[in-house]
């Protein structure tokens, strides 16, 4: 069931009110207070909540998922949208996006969240990076068997949620740390394996076998 509410009377200023009514993604909108005041029908397939009864509500009083919340959390204060993708249980990937409503004359007027399920994205980006990590280790002369310097147990967490195509938010919300302690785990990776970006250190975990948990 689609809860039938005044979008016009609450969205009709902002920019993006005309995209909102055949959106395919879930959408949860927040009056300024914080309170729900629409989840789509995408949305409450997603976060698996009954629409009528999150009405009203505090994120945190119908979003069960750890991930989701320290996302909304983390983006609270940001004025330009905050993206980031998440694991969600049975094995999904979802793209989280929060941003501030904005009416035409530039006034904050809500907030948003946008949930995009990106599972079957997620599965064909492993494979190509796989795929792309043996034909570099291919191209530069190196064994897919070479001996792995030595990682901490954290750092190789990080290392396999970053093959599996994670953000530092992402990765910090699954392990429980900051964002900080992740960006400062990645700094000794990039050491360790002398590797100077992301999609190096992805292709190296993945050329040696190292992939995130649900991959």
């Amino acid at each position: 069931m689609v809860v039938q509410i005044d979008l016009q009377g609450r969205c009709g200023e902002c920019l993006l009110y005309g995209a909102i009514q055949g959106l395919a993604d879930g959408l949860v909108l927040f009056d300024p207070d914080g309170r729900a005041f629409h989840l789509n029908r995408r949305a409450a397939e997603i976060l698996g909540v009954d629409a009528t009864r999150a009405l009203g509500s505090r994120i945190k009083d119908f979003v069960r998922n750890p991930d989701v919340l320290a996302f909304w959390e983390s983006a609270r204060g940001e004025t330009a949208p905050v993206t980031s993708d998440l694991t969600f249980p049975p094995a999904r990937s979802l793209r989280a996006i929060a941003s501030v409503c904005l009416s035409a004359d530039g006034r904050p007027i809500g907030r948003a969240l946008l949930l995009r399920d990106v599972t079957r994205d997620k599965t064909i980006q492993v494979e190509l990076s796989a795929s792309v990590a043996k034909r570099f280790v291919e191209m530069t002369g190196g064994e897919p068997g070479s001996p792995i310097p030595p990682l901490t147990a954290r750092e190789r967490e990080i290392l396999a949620l970053l093959a599996g195509g994670l953000g530092n938010a992402a990765i910090g919300s699954r392990l429980h740390v900051s964002v900080n302690t992740v960006a400062s785990h990645l700094k000794s990776l990039f050491r360790k394996l002398k590797v100077s970006s992301r999609s190096h250190a992805a292709a190296f975990a993945l050329s040696h076998g190292i992939r995130p948990p649900d991959a």
